[in-house]
């Protein structure tokens, strides 16, 4: 091989496995904050472990303190500091990012929650951003615990809809408030970045658990009012922004847990990929935990990515199957082209609660930048696969290798540096299987024979340490 051949290796390389972009000096911010879950009955000086919050069900709170337990929802004193931790971090994004779920988890509403209760656990969440940010527009997507019962969300208006539209008339026009009122979504072009429409979904409508969505037809015309959207945003020389609160795929902490109807979820993913030259970034949170999820074409070819932001609750989840599934609260404040409106990048900020709890401050911390832990350029398809691939070509039991010290910081920071088991070759599956496909079929396809991905992903890996021993050798 001779020294000229070089630059086609590494371009053949950056085409496998994801390539670097130039720098963007006009870098705008905005903040994305999900799952709240305020429980207003949260008392950490109950002597009975078992009555310290409705939100734990019963079972014992760990070690109640101000800032909150992992069996429990979020006090308002945890509420109050993430919103002033965004404020104290970055007090002047260009807009906030907020998917929903705002009151507490509880396995019995009718004695915790109302209808009156969800309205005002919404509008003190509202009137505390709006105190933090008086000038700031926030973009906001309901989620399925923005509702009473939960997850019962109906295709037309409501009571609890129409409270939360004149919540929110300061951030929408009337345009947008008459259609969200209606519907529970809206879409936005901001005067202030025109290049780009910012789609807020009602993705509670497609949600499994929702009985009033039969799992056919088009639930409150949203399909096709979200492809008039982005055909007209296509027409009209625009990008878009997806935001939402149940995003589509599996939870990737237990085997076989998708969230919406097949049928919805094939639709959804088929919109993504048909104008995948439009959307540039989707937002979603429901999981609590930080994940992405990729989507490809016909040919393997990464086209769109959408994440998955952490929750500030750092309530452990009852669904069957997942071990020890807390989190520590998260916020994360997203980097982005003002021009292009293209994400480059995120911090991922925490608040270590068992610390906080022990020294009576909420100090909140960068838990890590997004390029710089997982050594990518940016945040583009090609960026976020190669950190795909470099996961799926991980050796679990290769402690010292590259590739398996990047899957065992992906999955610490899936739980904002809570849970810091050894995630092993189970573990592996269940985090790849899911970022890597957003279909039912092929996800099922994976988990059930894992090897074979896993032996795609290591050819990326072996094309890597080719490039690199390239360079050293004819250099």
């Amino acid at each position: 091989m001779r020294l000229s051949t070089l630059p086609a290796l590494l371009l053949a390389f950056a085409y496998v496995c994801g390539s670097p972009s130039n720098k963007v000096d006009n870098v705008g911010t905005f903040w994305h904050v999900s799952d709240l879950h305020l429980d207003f009955y949260y008392d950490a000086s109950a002597t009975d472990l078992a009555q310290v919050c409705p939100s734990s069900s019963e079972a014992n709170a760990f070690n109640p303190g101000q800032w909150g337990d992992y069996r429990c929802d979020s006090p308002w004193d945890l509420v109050h500091s993430s919103i002033y931790a965004m404020k104290n971090i970055k007090n002047d994004p260009d807009f906030i990012i907020w998917t929903g779920d705002d009151t507490l988890h509880t396995s019995n509403e009718e004695k915790w929650l109302s209808e009156e209760l969800v309205i005002d656990t919404i509008r003190n969440l509202t009137n505390l951003i709006k105190e933090a940010f008086p000038n700031t527009i926030v973009h906001s997507a309901i989620g399925n615990h923005d509702y009473h019962p939960k997850n019962q969300i109906p295709t037309g208006p409501n009571h609890i809809l129409q409270n939360i539209a004149d919540m929110w008339q300061d951030w929408m026009t009337p345009e947008q408030l008459h259609v969200f009122n209606t519907s529970g979504y809206y879409s936005v072009l901001p005067e202030e970045f025109p290049s780009t429409y910012i789609i807020s979904l009602n993705s509670n409508l497609w949600y499994t658990s929702n009985k009033l969505s039969s799992g056919t037809g088009d639930p409150a015309d949203q399909f096709a009012w979200l492809s008039q959207v982005l055909t007209d945003a296509r027409n009209n020389n625009k990008k878009a922004y997806i935001i939402g609160h149940i995003p589509p795929g599996y939870f990737e902490l237990v085997d076989y847990k998708p969230w919406f109807h097949e049928e919805y979820n094939q639709r959804y993913n088929a919109l993504v990929r048909q104008f995948s030259d439009v959307i540039i970034g989707q937002f979603f949170g429901h999981h609590h935990t930080d994940t992405f999820r990729m989507f490809k074409d016909e040919s393997d070819n990464p086209v769109s990515a959408l994440w998955v932001t952490p929750g500030v609750t750092p309530w452990m989840t009852t669904l069957p199957g997942v071990s020890d599934g807390a989190n520590n609260p998260g916020i994360r404040l997203f980097e982005f082209d003002r021009t292009t409106m293209m994400p480059l990048d995120y911090r991922q900020y925490m608040l270590d609660l068992e610390q906080a709890n022990t020294v009576g401050a909420a100090n909140w911390v960068l838990e890590y930048r997004a390029t710089e832990a997982y050594g990518i350029p940016d945040l583009k398809p090609n960026s976020m696969n190669s950190l795909l691939e470099v996961m799926t070509s991980a050796n679990t039991s290769c402690t010292d290798c590259v590739e398996n010290r990047v899957m065992q910081k992906f999955a610490l920071f899936n739980s904002v540096s809570y849970n810091k088991q050894y995630c092993n070759a189970t573990c592996q599956r269940l985090h790849v299987c899911s970022v890597a496909h957003v279909d039912y079929e092929p996800y099922l396809k994976c988990v059930n024979g894992f090897s074979s991905l896993h032996k795609r992903g290591f050819l990326c890996g072996w094309s890597l340490f080719i490039v690199l021993l390239s360079i050293v050798v004819y250099s």
